[in-house]
């Protein structure tokens, strides 16, 4: 039995990782989250990655330089660039679907969140969409970007754009055949002994990202490139 897609009214998959964060936030500062493949590897990831400063970030995090007009944050998880952005005076909007989380981010300071799926949200307009953190991923697989990006046109003025992140899989971690595009990922989160459900998510290459784009009719050129198969892209609504 295959597991629930994410857009489904079900973040419960996260559940264990809004527990970390708060158990960070809270004071320990050792709280991390295992990330267990469906090949079985696993991963541990501190919880205080998400809490990293601009000084943190990753080359392809830093997107200040490109930012204009209104911007929207997708998956703003603790308000990590959503602080950012307001501190050198964008009008952000913070998008996220754990309720720990945005409960963390509003003790932060992030002054508008929303708590939707982004599949959902609508009403209003932004110049500029940021999927940082992967993001991107929240389609689960190629053959749903196409859906991604309809939903951003929607979300976007005349000429808008998406600044996005993602990792090639076959440089990042050497996955040639993972029974289909490598980049589908199948994995659970834990904390603390408890495991949400399994949950899908999507690595994108460059390469996949451009076809797909120039196929929905917008433009994309690679901002950012590290050794090891991350980047960052931004992509303009035609």
């Amino acid at each position: 039995m295959r597991q629930k897609k994410m857009n489904q009214n079900d973040f419960s998959a996260l559940d264990p990782l809004g527990k970390a964060l708060l158990a960070y936030w809270k004071g320990d500062k050792l709280a991390q989250i295992t990330q267990e493949y469906r090949s079985g590897e696993t991963k541990t990831i501190p919880a205080s990655i998400f809490f990293r400063n601009i000084n943190e970030f990753c080359p392809t995090e830093h997107v200040l330089e490109y930012c204009q007009g209104r911007i929207l944050v997708v998956g703003a998880g603790t308000g990590v660039h959503a602080l950012e952005l307001e501190k050198n005076g964008h009008n952000v909007t913070a998008l996220e679907v754990n309720h720990l989380a945005a409960q963390i981010m509003k003790e932060r300071g992030v002054k508008d969140i929303r708590r939707c799926d982004f599949f959902e949200f609508t009403g209003e307009l932004y110049d500029t969409i940021i999927m940082l953190g992967h993001n991107i991923g929240v389609c689960e697989t190629v053959g749903r970007l196409n859906i991604l990006l309809q939903k951003c046109r929607s979300l976007l003025v005349p000429g808008g754009q998406l600044l996005a992140n993602s990792v090639n899989e076959s440089v990042s971690r050497n996955i040639i055949n993972n029974h289909g595009y490598p980049g589908e990922q199948e994995f659970r989160l834990s904390y603390a002994g408890n495991s949400g459900r399994w949950m899908r998510w999507l690595h994108v290459d460059f390469e996949t990202l451009s076809r797909k784009a120039i196929e929905c009719e917008w433009s994309i050129e690679k901002l950012v490139e590290t050794q090891d198969g991350e980047f960052l892209a931004r992509l303009i609504a035609a």
